[in-house]
C-alpha cells in the first residue's frame, strides 16, 4: 500500500514539475528569499542555513542588529509599523585597535549606519515604504546616536553633510536614506543635564543629533516629541491599529522620571531637579551620568512581553539613592518573556531588585566592548530565571574565558554571535528566537530556538 502510495506521488511531482523536498541538512545556498509582500512561507518556517522569510502581517518582529558597533534594535509591530531604537555610531577603529572592543560587522569597510541600513531595507515590510515611522534614541550617547570625536577633523575621513552641517555617522547616516517620520528622545538635553552635558565632546556630539533633526524636519517633515512617561498612546499602530487591540507600548521612565503605575501618573521628583543639576554640576561625587535618564518602554503583544531600557543602571546608589534609577521601575514592572539587557549587560546595572520582578525568559546583550557582559550581571539574570536562555551579539575568547572563571560556562549561552531576532506569531503566545549570520549581509540562519509559549 506503502510503495502504491509514493508510486502516485511520484507520478504527480513529474506532471506538476515538483521540486524535491528540501533536505534537513543545512546547504550552503540557502533557498530564494519570498519578494515583498509574499506570504508562500510562515516566517517561522526556517531551517538553519536557509535566509530568515520576511514578516508577515500579525507577526512582531525585534531585530537586534549587529554592526559591533553599539546598539540598534528594529521593530516591525503587528500592523507592519516600524520603529528603530537606537542607531549605533561608535567609531569603527578606535576600540579594535587597542583591544578593548570586538571588529565591527560584517568587516571594517562598511559603516555601523550602513550595517542598519542595509539590514532595514533587506527585512522592512512593503507598507512601510521606505520609510521608519518612529526613531527612539534611548539616550544621548555615541553608540546610540551617533558618536563625535574631534579627532575625527585630522585622523578619521567622516562624511559631512554641508546642507545641514553636521557629520554622516550613526543616526544621520540611517536617517539621511531611511526617512524618519516621528523622534522620539528624553527632551532637551539641558533639562536634567548629565556630565557629559558640560564636555566639549558631549557638546558637539548633541549639537550634531540637533542639526541632523532639524536637517530631517525640513527634508522629511521629521517630527521630534519627548516621550511622554506613563502614556500608552504615544507610540502607537498606523496602519492597521483596530485589527490588533492587544498591542500596546508603555512608556515607563524617560529623563529621570518614572510611571507611577497609576494611570498615566508620572513621578518627576525622584532625580534632582534642572536646577540642582546645574547647581552640583562640577561636584566630583555629584556626577551624574547620562545612562539614568534613558527612555525606557514596556511592548506587550497578547502574552507576549518585552522590555527595554537604554543604558538604565544602579552605580553610585551608596552616595546617592536616587542614582539607581532601576528601583522605581521595578514598582511598576512584572515578568516579561523577553528583555535587551541593560547597558549591553555590564557591570552595575540589571539589578537583582529589578531581574527579581521582570525574570525574563530569554535576555538580549547587545555588546561591543570587552567589559560586556559582565559575569556578575549574568549572575543575576540566572539567578532570577534559573531557565533563562543567554544571548550577546559579539563575544571573544577573552569573554568567553573570563565568564568561565567566574563560574559560567560558554555553553550556558544559546549564542554569542550573530544578529538577534524574536520572532511572534499570531496567536501572540508563541515565539521564536532566531540568530544570524553577521560575517555578511545574506541574513542566513545560524541557530534556531522555539518555538516558547508566552504566559
Amino acid at each position: 500500500m506503502k510503495s502504491s502510495y509514493l508510486l502516485i506521488l511520484a507520478a504527480a511531482c513529474a506532471v506538476l514539475s515538483c521540486k524535491k523536498p528540501v533536505d534537513p541538512t543545512p546547504t550552503p545556498t540557502p533557498a530564494p528569499t519570498p519578494g515583498p509582500g509574499a506570504e508562500t512561507t510562515s516566517p517561522s518556517d526556517v531551517k538553519v542555513g536557509e535566509v530568515l522569510p520576511d514578516w508577515q502581517e500579525g507577526w512582531l518582529d525585534i531585530h537586534s542588529i549587529n554592526g559591533g558597533r553599539g546598539e540598534s534594535f528594529y521593530y516591525i509591530l503587528p500592523d507592519g509599523t516600524t520603529m528603530l531604537i537606537d542607531a549605533a555610531g561608535a567609531p569603527q577603529n578606535e576600540y579594535t585597535a587597542d583591544k578593548t572592543g570586538f571588529p565591527s560587522k560584517p568587516n571594517l569597510t562598511v559603516s555601523s549606519g550602513r550595517v542598519i541600513i542595509n539590514y532595514i531595507k533587506h527585512f522592512a515590510p512593503k507598507v512601510s515604504e521606505g520609510k521608519i515611522d518612529y526613531f527612539m534614541a534611548s539616550h544621548y550617547h555615541g553608540d546610540h546616536i551617533g558618536a563625535w570625536r574631534d579627532a575625527w577633523q585630522t585622523t578619521y575621513k567622516w562624511t559631512y553633510n554641508p546642507e545641514g552641517g553636521f557629520v554622516v555617522n550613526g543616526l544621520p547616516e540611517v536617517g539621511m536614506e531611511l526617512p524618519i517620520v516621528k523622534v522620539i528622545d528624553r527632551g532637551d538635553w539641558g533639562d536634567r543635564p548629565s556630565a557629559e552635558y558640560f564636555e566639549s565632546g558631549g557638546k558637539k556630539r548633541y549639537d550634531n543629533y540637533i542639526k541632523f533633526l532639524n536637517w530631517s524636519a525640513n527634508k522629511y517633515g521629521t517630527v521630534r516629541e519627548s516621550l511622554q512617561v506613563g502614556r500608552d498612546d504615544q507610540i502607537v499602530l498606523k496602519h492597521n491599529p483596530s485589527k490588533f487591540t492587544s498591542f500596546s507600548i508603555r512608556n515607563i521612565a524617560a529623563g529621570g522620571n518614572v510611571w507611577t503605575g497609576n494611570g498615566t501618573g508620572v513621578n518627576t521628583s525622584y532625580v534632582p531637579s534642572t536646577a540642582e543639576c546645574l547647581k552640583h554640576a562640577m561636584e566630583t561625587d555629584w556626577n551624574i551620568g547620562e545612562n539614568i535618564y534613558s527612555c525606557v518602554i514596556h511592548l506587550k503583544y497578547g502574552s507576549f512581553d518585552f522590555f527595554t531600557g537604554g543604558d538604565i543602571q544602579y552605580n553610585g546608589r551608596s552616595t546617592y539613592a536616587w542614582k539607581d534609577i532601576e528601583a522605581p521601575i521595578a514598582k511598576v514592572m512584572g515578568k516579561v518573556e523577553v528583555m535587551k539587557a541593560s547597558h549591553h549587560g555590564t557591570a552595575n546595572t540589571n539589578s537583582k531588585e529589578l531581574l527579581s520582578v521582570l525574570k525574563p525568559d530569554v535576555m538580549i546583550a547587545a555588546t561591543w566592548q570587552d567589559v560586556q557582559p559582565n559575569p556578575a550581571t549574568m549572575q543575576r539574570f540566572i539567578a532570577a530565571n534559573s531557565e533563562v536562555k543567554l544571548f550577546a551579539t559579539n563575544m571573544t575568547s577573552a569573554n568567553l574565558q573570563l565568564l568561565q572563571e567566574e563560574g559560567i560556562p560558554a555553553n550556558r549561552f544559546s549564542a554569542t554571535q550573530g544578529h538577534v531576532v524574536v520572532r511572534v506569531d499570531p496567536s501572540k503566545v508563541k515565539y521564536w528566537v532566531f540568530v544570524l549570520d553577521d560575517n555578511n549581509e545574506q541574513y542566513k540562519v545560524k541557530y534556531k530556538f522555539g518555538p516558547f509559549r508566552a504566559q
